[in-house]
């Protein structure tokens, strides 16, 4: 026998007479045993069935409110607690000990008022750091067959659209506004999905665009130290170039302006002439500054160009189409 211990808290004393009632409608087989207190009364009885027939029988003596097993923030009046339980040692008929024993309550508490949630049918997705607006356009609307009312999304989500003079989407007749928003929520998303990509393509043009001549600066300077031809190499910098070259990040040599950096260019000490570097596929922009990776095969004396290809960075800083700054690492 499957025994269940139920505990029903009355909070206001003027409902034990209802109660008793329709415990006695209920034909309750088991001694029940009430208790008064000052302000409450206790009804407690052990039955070999969950008697949930009860619960309804005293709800409908209470049409306002409704049971609960989650109490809210600010919790309210309880009018009635009821509670079952079932010891885990509880066996079946067979003597099976059963699986999950209850022990729960609940409460009767006062209905809560249902509020319509309002909300801004316009929908804003962020491109990155662009702001994009989506619009969740709906109408009212007739079922002519059933003559059921209710509320239709217009097939226009890019604008505000007020006068209704968009197409309307039959796919449903929505029963509340706030239904057939969250359904035009869903619906944008391919739309979205379309104008991101078209987005990103736009994104990619314009950063090729800003790149396109840097790209060009470097590569006809590192063309023209793989040809040795100074002049060529000098055109597209500053000034007041200033130069660096480092070894695991010590600095071998520096030089400042380009009168000083053509001398060194002219000396033998100078690393960047004649080695014909290949320019590596990942380029690293953050303008002013650009990173780019170079290869080449280091000659041998004696034995000519080696097999074996070494990788090093040349950083570059850019101002007014002009090399102001170049530090070049091996």
């Amino acid at each position: 026998m499957i025994e269940t211990d139920i505990s029903i808290t009355i909070n206001r004393k003027s409902d034990i007479n209802k109660i008793e009632e329709k415990i006695i409608e209920n034909k309750i087989r088991f001694p029940v045993y009430i208790r008064e207190y000052e302000f409450s009364y206790q009804i407690n009885f052990t039955s070999d069935y969950e008697e949930w027939e009860l619960d309804t029988a005293i709800l409908d003596c209470f049409p306002e409110y409704e049971y609960t097993a989650d109490l809210e923030k600010g919790r309210k009046e309880i009018r009635i607690q009821i509670s079952r339980y079932q010891s885990e040692f509880s066996t079946d008929g067979w003597g099976r000990r059963i699986e999950n024993p209850l022990d729960e309550t609940k409460y009767l508490v006062k209905k809560s008022a249902k509020k319509v949630e309002k909300f801004n049918p316009v929908i804003k997705v962020l491109f990155d750091d662009h702001e994009q607006y989506y619009y969740v356009n709906i109408v009212t609307g007739i079922n002519k067959a059933t003559e059921e009312q209710g509320f239709l999304l217009l097939d226009d989500f890019k604008t505000k659209n007020e006068d209704d003079s968009a197409y309307i989407l039959k796919d449903k007749l929505y029963k509340s506004p706030l239904e057939a928003f969250h359904s035009g929520y869903y619906k944008i998303h391919d739309l979205v999905d379309a104008d991101f990509s078209v987005f990103q393509e736009d994104k990619k043009k314009a950063i090729r665009e800003v790149q396109k001549l840097p790209r060009k600066i470097i590569r006809d300077f590192i063309n023209a130290c793989n040809n040795s031809v100074i002049d060529d190499i000098l055109k597209n910098l500053d000034e007041n170039i200033s130069f660096e070259k480092r070894t695991n990040y010590v600095t071998d040599n520096r030089v400042q302006g380009i009168i000083e950096f053509k001398k060194y260019l002219e000396t033998s000490e100078q690393q960047l002439c004649g080695k014909n570097f290949k320019i590596r596929s990942a380029w690293s922009f953050k303008l002013p500054f650009v990173d780019v990776g170079v290869k080449y095969y280091p000659i041998s004396i004696g034995q000519g160009k080696t097999s074996i290809s070494k990788y090093e960075q040349i950083k570059f800083e850019l101002s007014g189409n002009k090399i102001v700054n170049i530090v070049y690492e091996s």
